[in-house]
């Protein structure tokens, strides 16, 4: 059996908004973690953006494994801020740290100011302020 390979990313619209993101999201729970250097989530995002992939997932607590909590989306802004041509382009989803990593709560609490300080903490590590959809 051969599977047909397609020459390019398909797009889908994202939920009820105007938003049309790449049917293949880059994962980023390893940057900081199994992915040791910065240098390395710079060039894999070079890569997926390179490939056509425009949506992102990572949270406050990646990476995983060890070194719990911010590095990635850390990284993630740092290559933001060198291809800030990119950031029109690319559509980013975060998640809130339910083990309380990042001093926005107690473990488990997902009341709306622990929820709005996670994900204003993401935008600035994201470098993203004053650019939310």
């Amino acid at each position: 059996m051969s599977v047909k390979r397609n020459d390019k990313l398909k797009y889908v619209k994202f939920g009820k908004t105007d938003m049309m993101v790449s049917e293949i999201c880059g994962g980023t729970m390893t940057w900081g973690s199994f992915n040791a250097d910065e240098s390395q989530c710079h060039a894999q995002m070079d890569a997926l953006v390179s490939a056509g992939v425009n949506f992102f997932d990572t949270a406050e607590l990646y990476p995983v494994a060890f070194n719990y909590g911010k590095t990635t989306e850390t990284w993630m802004g740092n290559w933001l801020q060198k291809h800030s041509g990119k950031r029109s382009e690319l559509y980013f989803a975060t998640k809130c740290n339910a083990a309380g990593i990042g001093g926005h709560g107690e473990f488990h609490d997902y009341n709306a100011d622990v929820l709005l300080a996670s994900c204003k903490a993401s935008i600035e590590r994201l470098r993203c302020a004053g650019k939310i959809h």
